[in-house]
């Protein structure tokens, strides 16, 4: 018999700030196989659950890894991060962000696509190293708020409900791009705003060359430069 699922305070926290999914894009049993062993058993089921979909009506999705293999390649390929772990792609923003997850490592990188960057982060290795990477994926969920997944405009206001309310809602496929992207000298605001398949745009980005691995004092310098 299926294992009846049970939600925990820390995810139940997240879906109080983002609301269940709309449309559930099942998880495929295989995949969820696959990844045991790989990925905390916790993420596993909450696959299970709540399958690849779209979360606070598309701002935040729980993504197939295998779906982002050549994305992750694009950006990642040619450092030495994939030299340290294997890291996989969790998670994504409606902006196309990419949270990726270590095996050893955790949450240890984020890309932010439009700005070229490869944010490094704390990580969760001393969590993973004594067993405790299930109470280290409760926390990314936890941790994650609405605001910090949108983007300012020029305006001051924020951009997910305009590209929501013109462009109309994500599908699993899709991400709203800068064009040009921030990198290439593109502003935040919605007229710049399309709505594009997400690998397709990612690996462009990455064919730009232009990306820069930051960490959190690197990330602060630039907020000042």
């Amino acid at each position: 018999m299926t294992k009846q699922f049970e939600i925990d305070e820390d995810f139940e926290w997240f879906l109080e700030k983002f609301e269940e999914p709309s449309e559930k894009n099942q998880a495929p049993v295989e995949i969820i196989k696959k990844f045991e062993g790989k990925l905390p058993t916790r993420l596993l089921e909450y696959w299970s659950e709540y399958g690849f979909s779209g979360f606070g009506e598309g701002l935040f999705w729980l993504t197939n890894p295998d779906d982002y293999d050549d994305t992750l390649d694009a950006w990642l390929g040619d450092t030495d991060i994939v030299e340290q772990d294997t890291y996989y792609v969790i998670a994504r923003s409606a902006f196309g962000e990419l949270f990726l997850w270590g095996e050893k490592f955790g949450h240890k990188y984020l890309i932010d696509p439009s700005h070229g960057w490869i944010i490094e982060k704390e990580g969760n290795a001393e969590d993973i190293a004594v067993g405790e990477e299930n109470d280290a994926i409760q926390f990314f969920f936890s941790a994650k708020r609405p605001t910090s997944l949108d983007i300012d405009d020029t305006s001051g206001g924020l951009l997910f409900e305009k590209c929501k309310l013109r462009l109309s809602q994500l599908k699993y496929n899709e991400m709203y791009a800068f064009e040009p992207a921030f990198f290439l000298g593109g502003q935040p605001t919605i007229d710049n705003v399309s709505k594009v398949n997400i690998f397709a745009h990612l690996s462009v980005l990455a064919s730009f060359g232009q990306k820069e691995i930051l960490d959190q004092q690197g990330l602060i310098a630039k907020a000042y430069s």
